[in-house]
């Protein structure tokens, strides 16, 4: 059996997550801990186990790394109220996903989405839909973010899976 394709059930499981997470946001500016816990305890079980099969433990760091630096940062932002909570659990999740297969891919990850929420909340401030002091649903934007990216990780851990 390929262990490395432990490393995907989070990012099929955050697929599968996308149109009720992104559906909630949309309709009531949250994100559901039900949704958020899940996927997080998800992610960590698969990449520790992943990390067990394999002897990848620098991955593990990682991606420990990069979902502790997001919650802390997070949560200093929503401490000032630019982000919300929801937000957050679900971008630790994402990032630790992502950082456990490249170093790189969370920070482009969150590129997109938030250049993606920003050239859409631009496009309603012109078309006078919405305010520059209105709030938009981030998770929807976030989540796009990580599946384009996610492409990167599924790509090379299937290449490698079908050789």
């Amino acid at each position: 059996m390929n262990y490395e394709l432990l490393s995907l059930l989070p990012i099929g499981f955050t697929a599968a997550l996308t149109i009720p997470l992104a559906i909630t946001d949309i309709r009531e500016h949250r994100l559901p801990n039900k949704f958020t816990y899940l996927l997080f305890v998800i992610s960590l079980l698969s990449l520790t186990a992943a990390s067990l099969f394999l002897n990848s433990w620098g991955n593990f760091l990682v991606a420990a790394i990069a979902g502790s630096l997001t919650f802390a940062v997070g949560a200093l932002l929503a401490k000032v109220g630019a982000i919300g909570m929801g937000d957050i659990k679900l971008l630790t999740s994402l990032h630790m996903i992502l950082g456990w297969h490249q170093s790189w891919l969370p920070v482009i990850s969150l590129a997109i989405g938030l250049a993606a929420a920003t050239v859409l909340g631009f496009i309603g401030i012109v078309l006078g839909r919405v305010s520059a002091k209105s709030l938009i649903p981030l998770g929807p934007f976030l989540l796009v973010g990580f599946l384009v990216v996610s492409y990167v990780p599924v790509a090379e851990v299937t290449a490698g899976a079908w050789s």
